[in-house]
């Protein structure tokens, strides 16, 4: 991993496209159940409602096209590339969004500002790649699930009465506090990790193992050289970017010993510059889920 150079996966290969190509790439989901059906279910189960995600080369599936607000969990089933990602989202103008995401991620003159100008108009709601699942609350709306490497979305609805579900409780909790910092509870631990953007800005939690070892001089260091840094180990997790005031839960398999919390979002206040070289990462202590 190269610390100098790594982007965040969403966007990080040209996620925007032009808003025909993109709008005929939305497919229509899979019939979603009855909305019966679906209050019998939770009568029986005070769990959150499963939401199944999906993508191949040609599309993305949620199985569900129309669910009642609440305690929602996403698990994706498969991407369509190795290091995939969905994310969901909501957004005042799906096409507008993208091309400032994409102006963003140029560096270049106006950068900090198109990313501003996304966050005022969408909203993120994190992404998993295959096999991950997470919680999160949804209001009434329209949303997308977008793959992060394939650039197909599609849409579904959530209206109706609200469902009641609590979130799953964290063992642990990462936040991205008001200066665009990290926190956590203590020790990161799994299987479930609360990740909350208490911040003025888009973030995404990347948590990366490493030597028990490794010390604060290794990570600035190593943000300053373009070669691959000896104490990063195979392991870790990746949580897609989330919008402030969002929490959510995921279910992750946290490496033992030590981890690097992380993060390379360009910043809204200070010219596009990532994060992390301004100082948002952490080396925490963790413990094997």
């Amino acid at each position: 991993m190269n610390l100098q150079r790594k982007i965040p996966i969403l966007m990080a290969t040209g996620m925007v496209v032009a808003a025909g190509s993109m709008l005929a790439s939305t497919v229509p989901a899979t019939a979603a159940s009855s909305p019966q059906s679906e209050r019998a279910a939770q009568a029986k189960t005070n769990d959150p409602l499963v939401v199944r995600l999906r993508s191949t080369d040609n599309k993305t599936v949620v199985n569900k096209d129309h669910f009642r607000p609440g305690v929602t969990e996403f698990r994706v089933t498969e991407t369509a590339k190795k290091q995939s990602t969905i994310a969901v989202l909501e957004s005042e103008n799906i096409e507008r969004s993208f091309n400032l995401l994409n102006k963003a991620f140029q560096g270049a003159a106006g950068s900090a500002d198109a990313m501003a100008k996304f966050d005022r108009i969408t909203t993120v709601y994190s992404g998993e790649s295959a096999g991950g699942r997470w919680q999160v609350r949804l209001s009434k709306g329209k949303y997308y699930a977008v793959d992060t490497r394939t650039n197909n979305l599609t849409s579904f609805n959530v209206k109706g009465e609200r469902r009641t579900p609590n979130m799953k409780k964290g063992d642990s909790e990462v936040t991205a506090t008001n200066d665009n910092m990290w926190k956590t509870s203590g020790v990161v631990q799994g299987p479930w990790v609360r990740f909350t953007n208490n911040s003025p800005e888009v973030h995404f939690l990347e948590a990366d193992h490493v030597k028990e070892s490794t010390t604060a001089k290794d990570v600035r260091e190593a943000l300053k050289s373009p070669g691959q840094p000896k104490w990063i180990l195979p392991g870790g997790f990746f949580i897609d970017i989330q919008s402030p005031n969002i929490s959510t839960v995921h279910k992750v398999k946290v490496p033992g010993d030590k981890v690097l919390l992380i993060c390379f979002m360009p910043s809204e206040e200070e010219d596009g510059v990532p994060h992390a070289f301004m100082g948002m990462w952490k080396l925490n202590q963790s413990r094997a889920s």
